[in-house]
């Protein structure tokens, strides 16, 4: 009589995927130890989340979605007033209502570090998926070295080192549209893309992929509708919602010295430009690698729209994995290797074995290196620390958080300040928050009104290391209307005269 220990890997008939290669059966058991991963992942990513909170190491991301969170909690219009001081809607800068999502949780409990721990769990049930569809594909035990590996792998760690965003529902919706494809799961894959465009507007454009993959596969007739709707949807987004919405009018991520694409003569050169440089290389080699196997399955072609955009890009910040940028790349690739590594399973045996293992090589060396190698890619940036010390700044003591929550102990709920990028978060979900700009501008130029400004003498924010306009900025102040009241470590906090 078979037992559950030799059930999970006996193939079984699928009449609805006749075609797809290593599909077995799963015991509990076996899902269950993803189960315990995934666990683990979110304990290991809330510790980094809620790390970074206390360590000031959060940016203005973060008070950006707490201040939309915010007004949708109380049915306001999502006005963001770290971007401008009046008449900024959230959604004038990206379309990201799946963010209302959060509502609930933030009735439960109004904070920023509610927004990083809902991101960590969002990763972390993520994680599962790989886990769990891995053992689906027949890959073993393999199937959970995959699934730590993509838990430590740079773009995921990196989106979850960077703040809050909007990538942390869409990267388990992804999986939910990768496996209806992979599965020929029709409805599913439709509501999926449905999601899929309430995540941000370039988001469609991961449906596009699928799409084509979908006609490269034989499915022509449902790959060219989708494909058709989601640049339909895309350009309705960039040229109809979002400028509806928005405080310029326009989208602000295309046009004439924009991040984003240019001219189309300039979105044109910027893709040669790029496609040959070394950044531009290394970005598709790491995407090959993480794939590995998989390079060959068309289910990768789900990133190749979005990597066509970004080669088109003005900014070469989209050409890689770090911030929030590679999470989703991340997860096409991983569940490309997935693929692949079934599909590779089904050929000679000889070949199958030697492709495994140079296949488990990479992904067991890739995750060493990321997990133990000194500053990279947990340090990438010079005010990030590595992930020990993020987690260690929880129950170590810390004087400059303990300086920072006097200081932020003297500024009254409700009141309008301007503080510091790395500050804003300690305060958005009590207050009307803004970023202190060196210019005492606003992103719209319009002059900055404060009851309340808290500096931060040791920012690297705006180049603060080698032009120190913080303190031009506090003479500034104490020469016009605002006096100082406290003055602890690298803070400083001042009241306007008469407020």
């Amino acid at each position: 009589m078979a037992t559950h220990a030799t059930n999970w890997r006996r193939p079984t008939r699928f009449a609805r995927v006749a075609d797809l290669p290593g599909r077995v059966m799963v015991a509990w058991r076996w899902g269950l130890v993803a189960g315990i991963i995934a666990l683990a992942a979110a304990v290991f990513y809330t510790l980094i989340g809620l790390g970074s909170f206390r360590g000031l190491i959060l940016g203005q991301d973060l008070g950006i979605f707490d201040q939309a969170v915010r007004a949708y909690a109380h049915f306001q219009t999502p006005y963001v007033q770290i971007k401008a001081q009046g008449g900024f809607d959230i959604l004038g800068d990206h379309f990201s209502p799946i963010i209302m999502l959060l509502v609930p949780f933030y009735w439960i409990w109004p904070s920023a570090k509610m927004l990083m721990v809902a991101q960590a769990l969002l990763f972390a049930g993520s994680s599962f998926f790989v886990g769990w569809y891995g053992l689906r594909r027949g890959l073993g035990v393999m199937a959970y070295i995959v699934q730590a590996a993509f838990i430590v792998s740079y773009g995921v760690l990196s989106a979850m080192l960077f703040d809050f965003h909007e990538v942390a529902f869409g990267l388990p919706i992804l999986f939910y549209a990768l496996w209806a494809f992979l599965e020929k799961r029709d409805g599913h894959l439709i509501v999926a893309c449905v999601l899929i465009c309430l995540v941000k507007e370039d988001m469609p454009m991961y449906a596009a992929g699928i799409a084509l993959a979908l006609i490269v596969t034989g499915r022509r007739l449902f790959g060219i509708i989708l494909g058709l709707a989601s640049a339909a949807i895309t350009v309705v987004l960039v040229f109809v919602v979002i400028p509806y919405f928005s405080y310029w009018g326009h989208f602000a991520y295309i046009g004439a010295g924009s991040r984003g694409l240019q001219s189309f003569g300039a979105a044109f050169g910027a893709f040669f430009q790029h496609l040959f440089s070394i950044r531009g290389v290394e970005f598709l080699l790491l995407i090959a690698v993480t794939a590995g196997v998989g390079v060959l399955r068309p289910v990768l072609l789900a990133v190749v729209p979005t990597v066509l955009v970004r080669f088109m890009a003005n900014d070469t910040v989209y050409l890689g994995f770090r911030y929030h940028y590679g999470v989703l790349v991340t997860a096409v690739a991983i569940v490309a290797l997935i693929d692949g590594w079934a599909w590779f399973g089904e050929k000679q045996a000889m070949v199958a074995k030697v492709g495994r293992a140079m296949q488990t090589v990479v992904i067991a060396l890739l995750a060493m290196i990321e997990l133990f190698a000194v500053g990279a890619p947990f340090e990438t940036l010079p005010e990030y620390q590595n992930v020990q010390l993020r987690i260690q700044m929880l129950w170590t003591g810390n004087q400059r958080a303990a300086d920072a929550q006097a200081i932020a102990d003297q500024i009254p709920d409700g009141a309008n300040v301007a503080a510091d990028v790395f500050l804003v978060d300690q305060i958005v979900d009590r207050t009307s928050v803004q970023v202190v700009h060196p210019n005492w501008l606003d992103e719209t130029g319009q002059p900055i009104q404060a009851d309340y400004v808290w500096l931060y003498t040791a920012t690297i924010s705006y180049d603060n290391q080698s032009n120190p306009w913080v303190s031009e900025l506090f003479v500034q102040l104490l020469a016009g209307n605002y006096t100082m009241i406290d003055y602890r470590g690298p803070f400083i906090l001042l009241q306007r005269i008469g407020s």
